[in-house]
Parts: C-alpha cells; sequence; structure tokens
C-alpha cells in the first residue's frame, strides 16, 4: 500500500479517536443554555454601566459542570443585553465569573439585575468576539465599538445609555469617542466587505449578520467548540 495513502488513514483514525474523546468529555458538562432550561443556573450583572468588558456572575446550583460558551446573548428587561465573551467552565455548586460585551448601548447595565439566556449572537458578532482578547482593555474597547456599529446600524447616539456611561467612566470626551467610533467603523466594513448602504440596515439584515462560511470555517468551528477555544 501506497506509504502516503497509509499516512493519511492514521491521521484519519487519530482524528478521529482525538474528536471522540472530545466529544465524550464534553458530553459530561451542560451548556449554559441546558442549564437555564433545566433550572440550575442563576445570572447576575455584576459591573456598572460603562464598563468594557463587563462582568456577570453564573451561579450554578446543579450537579454537574457548566460550559459557557462565547456568543450567547444574556438578556434583561432590567439591564441591557450582553454577549459572553469569553469560555469558561463552572463547577457544580460553584459560581463563575464571565466577561460580556454590551450589544444594547442605548440602556444602561445596573448592578445585581438577574439576566436570562437567549440564543447565540449573529455571525458577525461572533466573528469580533472571536479575535478579541476582552482580557486586554484596548482590544476590548476596540471589540465594543465595533459591536455597537453593527448592532445601530453604523450610528451609535454616544450621548445615551452605555456609550454615554462609557465616556464618563473612561474619561473620554464626547469627541474622542466620537473619531474611535468613526475609526471603528470603516474598520469593520473593511474587515466585512460592507458598503455605506449595508451599514444603514445591517442590525435586521439576516444575510448580511450572517454570511455563509466556507467549509473550513465550519471545520474548524467545530473543533474549536470540543477544545474551548
Amino acid at each position: 500500500m501506497n506509504f502516503r495513502v497509509v499516512l493519511v488513514v492514521m491521521a484519519i483514525f487519530l482524528f478521529a479517536g482525538v474528536f471522540g474523546s472530545l466529544n465524550f468529555l464534553s458530553n459530561q458538562e451542560l451548556d449554559i443554555e441546558q442549564a437555564y432550561a433545566a433550572g440550575t443556573i442563576t445570572i447576575i450583572q455584576k459591573t456598572p454601566a460603562g464598563s468594557v468588558p463587563h462582568e456577570v456572575t453564573i451561579v450554578n446550583k446543579g450537579e454537574e459542570a457548566i460550559k459557557v460558551e462565547k456568543g450567547y446573548t444574556l438578556i434583561s428587561n432590567s439591564s441591557e443585553d450582553l454577549v459572553i465573551a469569553r469560555e469558561e467552565i463552572i463547577s457544580p455548586q460553584n459560581n463563575g465569573t464571565v466577561l460580556a460585551y454590551c450589544i444594547e448601548p442605548e440602556t444602561n447595565a445596573q448592578e445585581e439585575a438577574e439576566l436570562a439566556v437567549s440564543t447565540k449572537a449573529p455571525q458577525l458578532i461572533m466573528d469580533l468576539i472571536s479575535n478579541s482578547n476582552p482580557q486586554n482593555p484596548a482590544e476590548a474597547f476596540k471589540t465594543q465599538l465595533k459591536i455597537w456599529i453593527l448592532v445601530s446600524d453604523g450610528e451609535v447616539n454616544i450621548y445615551e445609555g452605555e456609550a454615554l456611561s462609557l465616556s464618563r467612566k473612561q474619561g473620554i470626551s464626547s469627541f474622542e469617542l466620537q473619531n474611535n467610533i468613526s475609526t471603528s467603523k470603516i474598520e469593520v466594513m473593511t474587515q466585512f466587505n460592507l458598503t455605506e448602504n449595508d451599514m444603514g440596515n445591517i442590525s435586521t439584515n439576516t444575510n448580511l449578520m450572517n454570511p455563509p462560511k466556507s467549509w473550513w470555517d465550519q471545520i474548524s468551528g467545530i473543533i474549536s467548540e470540543f477544545i474551548g477555544i
């Protein structure tokens, strides 16, 4: 048998074994959506308006570990909506701190507000989160502005809600914040190949917010979900 064929077959079996092991391990945990539906977690907003990123506390009251995946949205009637920015594993009968970005700039965060688990964010927001380190203040700030740009159709109102609170909390003038938003808007349009017309209704345009992924991106995404990156 051709030596290259043997190597390919061995690689396939190795990948299948690793993939199967990761799948088995992942089945020992509940994802955040399952845990919320089962009533075994409570999610609390911990940081005040203007924080980047925000912190939420997840209380795991159950007997199984919880896998918190980035990209899930957290919603509230009394506080702003958020999107989870980093993966975490929360042990049974334990608490964990999760980092999140604001996806509702016209509203303010309310400390100690209880949040609910909703659906995953659109693909463009997922892409921004995947390429950002929320523990790096400069990266987190830039990512937050880009998310606001997408959910606000390119026009972030810096005189209300979370945008105003960010300006006050971080000591940024309205002029400086607007300049940062303008720069970030250009970067978003370049990164995702968007036009001004696209930006005008992007928040409600499902096709633009969820572009088709290549086969390689789909495979990479599946692998990343299992190894937690």
